[in-house]
């Protein structure tokens, strides 16, 4: 196992750092503290190929330009909520710096990232600690624990923005995969998410599959069908439905300082051929 870091680039008053998470089966997790981003997601097959399962850019400049938000830590809300800005506006959780920390063992690695915000710099009343502990082990399990905390009460829905690439290809469509929610077959949705009160999810892919399990109140399903052509990854262009999101539904969850945020989401990759 081991952790690499490198500079992915240099600003006027900041820098922003890559770090890789690798386990002994070769599975790699990849973030800029841009955003706590998740930038790669890779585990090679049988065959040898090691392609990005996620969706990622190559430059700073595509993460702040291209629309889509992908790979980020996106809060204090996720999506729309009364007057809020969509996804918390500019001054939401994506768009800050964060600090990383790592750790590592004979059975983990570790990326700790955080984030403290004063009075209001977040476009909500009071001050915030944020903080996203991302733990990998051996058995390719990925454990992503949020914990945040407040001295204001605020509605809090945040969501690491994860698209699935299962397909190792973010031009081919992932419509013909197969989605299970606790254990039934269901249809992957092609306009708008399926909202399901199940916490397990599995997808299978043609070489990948993904399983997942969550503390959250059920998952919300999508297929990205907002990706077009002003999106483009490595010089494809986007298209809808070349990503499953699989996204813990936290619902209207209201944090105060006595009601921290807390959530759970492992998720394991499996290589298949």
């Amino acid at each position: 196992m081991k952790i690499d870091s490198m500079v992915f680039v240099r600003l006027r008053d900041d820098v922003i750092k890559q770090y890789t998470l690798e386990n002994d089966n070769g599975m790699s997790l990849s973030f800029l503290t841009f955003g706590a981003r998740v930038s790669r997601m890779r585990l090679p097959n049988q065959a040898g190929d090691n392609p990005n399962l996620t969706l990622g850019y190559i430059t700073f400049q595509d993460y702040i330009n291209e629309p889509g938000l992908f790979g980020a830590t996106v809060g204090p809300v996720f999506g729309e909520q009364g007057n809020l800005p969509a996804n918390s506006g500019r001054t939401g959780w994506q768009n800050w710096n964060w600090q990383a920390e790592t750790r590592q063992d004979e059975a983990h690695v570790q990326i700790r990232l955080t984030l403290a915000l004063g009075d209001g710099m977040d476009g909500q009343p009071g001050s915030r600690r944020i903080e996203v502990l991302h733990t990998l082990d051996n058995d390719n399990h990925w454990t992503i624990d949020w914990h945040v905390e407040t001295d204001t009460a605020i509605p809090c829905r945040p969501l690491i923005n994860l698209p699935l690439v299962l397909t190792g290809d973010p031009a081919q469509t992932v419509m013909t995969q197969k989605l299970f929610l606790d254990g039934e077959r269901v249809a992957l949705p092609a306009d708008r998410p399926l909202i399901s009160d199940a916490t397990t999810a599995r997808l299978i892919g043609k070489h990948w599959a993904a399983t997942l399990s969550t503390d959250a109140l059920g998952l919300t399903i999508t297929t990205f069908p907002e990706v077009g052509p002003t999106n483009c990854f490595n010089g494809i262009l986007g298209q809808p439905h070349v990503a499953v999101g699989i996204r813990p539904t936290n619902g209207n969850f209201m944090m105060t300082p006595d009601r921290p945020f807390d959530r759970q989401t492992v998720l394991t990759l499996h290589a298949l051929h």
